[in-house]
């Protein structure tokens, strides 16, 4: 009688079961170990079966030859935690070389080389990112993206230029923009996760849509509704919906964060932009009643006050921006899961508030010219500070069949992410 095997994804947990005995109309199991719910077909493998034995001969037999014995395993290096530091490789100087052929590329064919752009891009920073001394790969073909660029290029245009020669155009390709981001928003991930690869396992994504809208579009209507209030929420679910709906092969992220977490964020901020904004208007009160008797250095105190109080206001953006992006950026790393294995994220919001702030002081001075080694300084310093606790020997993870897919998505989400300050990314 045949046997099979179930390996629970999540933690490891097997058990050798009659093919027989699980129901046809099975599609799902949960494991007894660690309670999580799994899909039964991709956690199933055949097991060999034993040869029958032989009846036993009359002529002697010789004495079996024994065999070696095998090295005893140290069960600590199955079981025990170890911390293991991504690392990233690449050079500035390297990274110019392909930054700056891109760019001129792009420029001269009208936007048309951007596919083989974004895969040049990637690789190059994907084959520099290490983890316990494996590289991660991007396997995409740029012909691939050229078809959903060019749909999300018209869709730009129409919208973009549209209004000019009949309004119905624009509102029409601003609609379907708005209408199919969400739909957008998945097949991008799930494009881009089937293409990139660690250990010669490839990432996936679960096409869960009905959520994607959910989050990316019917969550979003109701922020005029809250005053603004449900934002934290609406974060929440997304990165939720982002982290737990990828997959390593065969084993599933989870996400232990809690929507509290992210209102504990929010309630900060309003502290830390309550601060400085009473600083702000405390230097404002200050230096108008130093300079309100010099009637004749009126001029100079009207350019002297509009410079510093736009280095405040800037200050003062960059500071709150950074401050919500270092502390969402390690709540989500820090309660995402992979398995048994999980993540730690150690970010500084003085540090990075420096990086970012010097980073583009050096783009403006270089006219951009030092935009690649900005990128690669602050990728070196995010994957410093980004650490994989592993639970037992990486190379358990397990592959799983996975299916081309079309790069419509990918493009469309890449080409009006940025510009609707969408973060489609992990």
């Amino acid at each position: 009688m045949s046997q099979v095997q179930i390996c629970c994804p999540h933690c490891g947990f097997s058990r050798i079961l009659s093919a027989a005995a699980i129901p046809e109309s099975a599609k799902k199991a949960t494991c007894k170990s660690c309670g999580q719910t799994f899909q039964l077909a991709e956690a199933t493998a055949p097991v060999a079966s034993t040869p029958p034995a032989t009846e036993p001969s009359s002529a002697p037999q010789p004495a079996p030859a024994t065999p070696p014995q095998a090295p005893a395993v140290d069960q600590r290096q199955t079981t025990e935690q170890r911390r293991i530091n991504f690392t990233f490789h690449g050079s500035a100087k390297e990274y110019f070389g392909i930054w700056i052929v891109n760019t001129l590329l792009k420029v001269v064919t009208l936007g048309i080389y951007t596919p083989w752009a974004k895969v040049r891009k990637r690789r190059f920073f994907y084959e520099n990112t290490q983890l316990e001394g494996m590289n991660f790969d991007y396997l995409a073909n740029p012909i691939a993206l050229l078809k959903g660029w060019l749909i999300a290029a018209a869709l730009f245009l129409l919208y973009t230029f549209g209004g000019q020669f009949n309004p119905i155009l624009s509102f029409i390709a601003g609609a379907l923009i708005f209408i199919l981001m969400p739909w957008a928003i998945v097949r991008s991930r799930l494009f881009n996760n089937r293409n990139s690869a660690h250990r010669n396992i490839r990432f996936n994504f679960n096409p869960d849509y009905k959520e994607a809208y959910v989050n990316f579009f019917f969550l979003p209507l109701t922020i005029p509704f809250t005053l603004g209030l449900i934002f934290p929420f609406i974060t929440y679910r997304q990165k939720r919906f982002m982290v737990e709906n990828n997959r390593f092969g065969r084993t599933s992220f989870s996400f232990t964060a809690t929507g509290g977490e992210y209102y504990l964020i929010f309630l900060q901020i309003i502290g830390v932009a309550a601060v400085l904004g009473i600083l702000f208007f405390a230097t404002s009160s200050i230096f108008s009643s130093l300079f309100s008797d010099l009637e004749s250095s009126s001029e100079f105190f009207f350019g002297f006050f509009t410079t510093l109080a736009f280095i405040i206001v800037l200050a003062f953006y960059l500071t709150v921006w950074v401050y919500y992006y270092v502390r969402t950026t390690n709540l989500a790393w820090n309660n995402t899961k992979l398995g048994r294995h999980k993540f730690e994220s150690s970010l500084s919001v003085r540090r990075m508030a420096w990086i970012f702030l010097s980073n583009g002081v050096a783009i403006l001075a270089s006219c951009g010219l030092l935009t690649p080694w900005a990128s690669i300084r602050l990728t070196r310093y995010r994957l410093a500070n980004l650490t994989f606790i592993a639970h037992g020997d990486l190379e358990s993870f397990r592959a799983a069949n996975t299916t081309d897919i079309s790069a419509v998505g990918e493009e469309f989400g890449d080409f009006f992410g940025d510009s609707l300050g969408m973060d489609i990314g992990l």
